[in-house]
């Protein structure tokens, strides 16, 4: 199916004995349907006598004609032609599988504008120009008065006789395609907002072909499938970013997991997704913590945790002949020494090491530090059913921001992971990289 979606002006239907835009796409272009977008003044005119529709039904007698009613008036002002857009994407709603053709020759120059801007935004759009007879602007020629006769105008154009000339054209609309892409393609990116940005490239792909660097798209892949945690499937997409090895620096499992956690933390703060950054800290801590009472202190969880209906517990009469001192720990600075079974967290491991000599200070430092901040933080959101702004949070827990809370949990992360502290984030190098092809 095929669609022409087009303003009305005044050199709609026919000025100075021929087509005018609209009118001359209909011709040579054969639409099945024509959807009219009236301001006020055209809609007045459509009233009078019909003008538009029955020009365009005497080109092509089938056509189906919408026409739509803004009641706009003041169109010379672009920030009133909304609805110009509004309508066009609902077209493309109720007809996706439809070949748009937008008029680019009818109406204001501000219309002219928004519709030049639309026809370059989708592949399945067609931009067409129409050219005057003059190859020149026509407003020499009078438009057509209210109080003249429709029919016989119609019958006196020169556009309606068979040697007539085709005066359409499509331009080239790639510079104002490859500017909308590109800054397209650089919100999304530098926003990590990968899977959209795929999208957004195969289009850049197929505008400019020649400017297509290979590696671009598989990055983009890269870091879609990293941000998701599926590592080892990223890896199968791409493993150098230009000379740097887009590989973990973490050969065990375990780590490399943890740290692919924490970038996702650390994306998801700079997205300004604050509520999902503050939920994933505890998480996050709690399987640091697991790792380091595993590595650093020997404890074998298998062996003094046990299944129970209420989920897995640690069984504190096992843990207690297992690891004493540990126990002896959380028994000092617990407000439940008595309990028998633990739904352990890393509030309760944190209680375990407070009293433990082996365990580095600053690093017991550090971890009280996020405790503190972790506590102050969920008390704010559990209490308080409203939308909490990074300035409400950071209140709250007496912070700077929470991106100096990111950098206290980094501390401690790379402290446990014996690895000298990385602030680089492998999805800035990836963006870069990407970014700098693109341009």
């Amino acid at each position: 199916m095929r669609i022409l979606y087009t303003p009305v002006g005044d050199t709609d239907p026919i000025r100075g004995c021929y087509d005018g835009g609209m009118l001359h796409i209909v011709r040579h272009y054969n639409p099945d349907m024509a959807i009219l977008v009236l301001s006020k003044d055209m809609e007045q005119k459509e009233a009078a006598n019909h003008r538009f529709t029955k020009a365009l039904k005497h080109v092509k007698a089938d056509l189906d004609i919408k026409l739509i009613h803004t009641g706009l008036e003041d169109v010379h002002r672009i920030d009133i032609l909304q609805p110009f857009v509004d309508y066009f994407y609902e077209t493309l709603s109720t007809y996706p599988d439809a070949e748009i053709l937008i008029n680019l020759s009818s109406g204001t120059p501000q219309m002219k504008l928004i519709m030049s801007y639309l026809s370059v935004e989708h592949d399945a759009v067609r931009g067409i120009q129409v050219d005057s007879p003059q190859r020149g602007s026509n407003r020499s020629e009078p438009a057509v008065n209210d109080n003249e006769d429709i029919d016989i105008i119609i019958e006196n154009n020169f556009d309606d006789q068979d040697d007539s000339e085709n005066r359409c054209h499509e331009p080239q609309m790639g510079y104002i395609k490859r500017n909308n892409i590109k800054q397209s393609l650089h919100t999304l990116i530098t926003s990590y907002k990968y899977k959209e940005a795929i999208s957004s490239y195969h289009s850049y792909k197929r505008t400019f072909e020649s400017e297509v660097v290979n590696d671009v798209l598989p990055l983009l892949e890269h870091a879609q499938l990293r941000l998701g945690l599926n590592y080892d499937d990223a890896l199968q997409k791409a493993r150098k970013v230009g000379p740097t090895s887009l590989s973990s620096l973490f050969t065990d499992k375990e780590l490399r997991k943890l740290h692919e956690f924490l970038m996702l933390m650390e994306v998801r703060l700079k997205q300004g997704q604050i509520e999902d950054f503050v939920l994933k800290t505890t998480p996050f801590m709690y399987e640091l913590m697991r790792y380091y009472f595993t590595k650093e202190l020997d404890v074998n969880w298998r062996q003094v945790e046990k299944k129970t209906s209420k989920g897995v517990r640690l069984d504190m009469v096992a843990f207690k002949n297992q690891y004493p001192k540990l126990y002896e720990s959380w028994q000092e600075n617990s407000d439940t020494p008595y309990l028998q079974e633990l739904q352990v967290s890393f509030y309760h491991m944190l209680h375990m090491i407070e009293d433990y000599d082996t365990v580095d200070s600053s690093l017991l430092k550090h971890l009280k530090e996020i405790r503190r901040i972790e506590r102050k933080i969920r008390n704010k959101i559990a209490h308080e059913v409203v939308v909490f702004t990074e300035q409400d949070i950071c209140s709250a827990a007496e912070i700077q921001s929470l991106q100096f809370f990111l950098h206290q949990i980094k501390d401690v992360f790379f402290i446990i992971a014996r690895q000298e502290k990385q602030n680089k984030l492998i999805y800035d190098t990836i963006n870069k990289y990407v970014l700098d092809q693109i341009q």
